[in-house]
């Protein structure tokens, strides 16, 4: 495969969008130097509108310049014969969207309130370093994401949440400019500033994460209608429900830390994310809640087994033997459709993907082997019971059984007593052993046998994990 920029391979697709698709890549440096990259690459139909291009290095030079461990890292930006790309750093661990979703759909279960808080915590300590990023003459360049969803929060296997997805932010020193009247971002996520095309800042971000950690404690989206229309009155007029309405045993000082972030009015709000913060930790303290540690979110995702597995992304042959998860094969790569630059909606929230499904695999010396083993038990079956039973009388094919003509005894003195009608089976005299009948015989298990024969789709385990949605 051709080197992206000359020293990056894209090897599996993550996810697409309607700006760019996203490849999980490696980066391949000197002495057999490698790492694991996220490839951005902007798609060719659009590459020739310069406001494409513009919003799409608008957001490689904006993310760049945070600096922050709870914010992916822009590493590259590149141009080549194939077009433009950015080169970021691969978290190997799902969104909090694919996260709660397992848990809703799989488990029928709500987000521990720790882990939920820890999660969270991590996610407004990346946005709040966003907000405060300034120019190289040190100018605030009051930046705003815009586009704070759960989608957009990447919690990896080491338990440390990143926020991702600059695509749609706005900053002051942007050379693009989004035109006048332009409502950009997911609409359920949106504060009534941003849904009516009004004036934003930082505390437009503060009412979407409070939207956000809304979804997190309650288990269920704050904002879904039918339509965009009715979405946005409910996020211009309709007063929150606190989320104790449908989780009572979150704390209240919790529930009203989250309320306050959701206020119609930005003066009313939080009026930094650093101040939601400290908010929602004095309520943590207050309520006796402890917030979980990044090992416990670790070990809580890796049970949920909707990480991502960089190493079953790969193709086969392409793996490194420690990498490879033994059995494991991508069944299907459903492309999903997110909000990383211009999404796809579908009233107003981003389209969901399916999942990838893993599915067992075996090899087809495997399955012979497997088959032939299957075959000579059921023949080592079949011929202990004809031998014990001296004879045939079980038809496997009907699944029924037939009783066959009984053995001519041995000579005897003794009369034989006929058959009693309708028995099946012969009365023994009294000095004569019973004649064994097909009626007595234990009952085989039969099943055909097919070469094709594949495991039922019930008994494999399947993985949670969903490619990424922007």
């Amino acid at each position: 495969m051709a080197l992206r920029g000359g020293r990056y391979e894209k090897i599996a697709e993550i996810a697409s969008g309607g700006m760019a698709t996203v490849y999980l890549g490696r980066a391949l440096g000197a002495a057999g130097f490698e790492r694991l990259v996220a490839i951005k690459e902007m798609h060719r139909h659009i590459a020739s509108e310069d406001e494409f291009v513009e919003m799409f290095l608008d957001e490689a030079r904006l993310a760049a310049r945070i600096h922050h461990p709870n914010v992916v890292a822009t590493l590259d930006v590149g141009s080549d014969q194939d077009g433009l790309f950015l080169v970021m750093e691969f978290v190997e661990g799902p969104s909090l969207q694919q996260m709660l979703k397992h848990l809703h759909r799989q488990r029928g279960e709500k987000l521990p309130i720790d882990i939920a808080l820890r999660i969270f915590l991590d996610a407004l300590e990346g946005l709040h370093a966003a907000h405060e990023l300034t120019g190289e003459g040190g100018a605030p360049l009051h930046l705003v994401h815009r586009d704070v969803s759960p989608q957009n929060v990447l919690v990896s296997t080491d338990g440390i949440a990143k926020l991702t997805d600059f695509g749609v932010a706005r900053a002051e020193s942007r050379l693009f400019t989004t035109k006048a009247g332009n409502i950009k971002g997911k609409v359920p996520y949106m504060a009534p500033e941003q849904a009516t095309a009004k004036p934003v800042d930082r505390r437009t971000d503060v009412f979407a994460a409070g939207s956000v950690l809304w979804e997190m404690l309650a288990g269920k989206r704050l904002i879904k209608a039918d339509s965009e229309v009715a979405m946005i009155f409910q996020v211009t007029e309709v007063v929150p429900d606190s989320p104790r309405v449908e989780r009572p045993e979150i704390p209240m000082p919790i529930a009203a830390a989250c309320l306050r972030a959701l206020e119609k009015q930005a003066v009313h709000r939080y009026a930094t994310a650093a101040e939601f913060a400290e908010a929602l930790e004095q309520a943590a303290r207050v309520s006796g809640v402890a917030i979980a540690t990044p090992r416990a979110v670790a070990a809580f995702v890796k049970s949920l087994g909707v990480h991502r597995a960089s190493a079953a992304l790969m193709p086969e042959s392409r793996r490194p033997d420690a990498l490879r998860p033994d059995g494991l094969r991508i069944n299907t790569l459903t492309k999903s459709v997110g909000a990383m630059s211009t999404p796809s909606t579908h009233g107003g929230a981003a389209i969901e993907s399916d999942a990838i499904d893993f599915k067992p695999r075996s090899s087809g010396i495997v399955r012979v082997a497997a088959v032939v083993a299957a075959a000579a038990a059921l023949g080592g079956a079949g011929w202990f019971f004809l031998a014990n039973r001296g004879g045939p009388g079980v038809d496997t094919q009907a699944d029924t059984q037939v009783a066959a003509a009984p053995p001519v005894p041995a000579p005897s003195s003794e009369p034989v007593t006929p058959p009693t009608p309708g028995t099946g089976a012969t009365v023994p005299a009294a000095d004569q052993k019973p004649v064994p009948t097909a009626s007595a015989a234990p009952k085989p298990t039969a099943r055909p046998v097919s070469t094709a024969y594949v495991p039922p789709r019930g008994g494999a385990p399947k993985s949670g994990f969903r490619p990424r949605e922007l």
